[in-house]
Formats: C-alpha cells, sequence, structure tokens
C-alpha cells in the first residue's frame, strides 16, 4: 500500500463528497450577493482571529465572541450567507474528523515527549 495513492484516493473521495459539492453550491450562490458574500469574509476573518487569541489566552476575547455572536445572527438573516456558512462547518467538521483519524493513527510517532 502506498500512501501517496491513498492520499490522491482521499483527496477524490472529499471532492466527491455530498458536504464538498453542498460547500460549492452555497459558494457559487454566495458569490451572486456581494453584500453576503463580504459578511461572510469579515465574519470568518473574525472567527480565526478570535480562535488565534483563545488559543494565545489573551482575556478580551470573551467580548469577540460576543461581537462574533451578534455578526452570526446578522447572517443567518441572509439566506445565501446562512447556507454557505451552514456548508462551511459542515465540510470543516468533515476536514476535523479525517485529521483526527489520522493523528490518531501517527500521532505516537510524531510525539518526541511521548512517554513510553
Amino acid at each position: 500500500m502506498n500512501a501517496y495513492d491513498k492520499g490522491h484516493e482521499l483527496a477524490r473521495a472529499l471532492k466527491e463528497s455530498e458536504e464538498f459539492k453542498a460547500l460549492g453550491i452555497a459558494r457559487r450562490s454566495l458569490d451572486t450577493d456581494t453584500a453576503a458574500r463580504d459578511m461572510v469574509k469579515d465574519f470568518l476573518r473574525k472567527q480565526m482571529e478570535m480562535q488565534l487569541e483563545v488559543m494565545s489566552g489573551k482575556a478580551d476575547a470573551k467580548e469577540k465572541e460576543v461581537a462574533l455572536q451578534k455578526m452570526a445572527e446578522l447572517l443567518a438573516m441572509n439566506t445565501r450567507a446562512r447556507e454557505y456558512i451552514t456548508a462551511h462547518f459542515r465540510f470543516q467538521q468533515v476536514m476535523t474528523d479525517i485529521y483526527k483519524m489520522i493523528g490518531d493513527a501517527v500521532g505516537e510517532g510524531l510525539d518526541p515527549f511521548a512517554e513510553k
């Protein structure tokens, strides 16, 4: 078994997944509404910034969390934005699950500090 062949097989499976197809459909729909697209981009950017702040231990992450919640409520009112965010998060969950599977399978060999 060649890991690269399996990697290409996984990439094809992801491209053919219902989650990825739904994301593509939602993206094309979102691209027809400039205002919604800009709101989604701003929301995702701010969400990533907040996640980085939480990981770094910054204290003001709570304020950003409240602001993000308000943005999410606004996005939910726009059908295209809501559908894109929903599809984005679903596909993101698939990717997270796959990363976890891979990490669980090979993680022990990658941790130089692991106890035996």
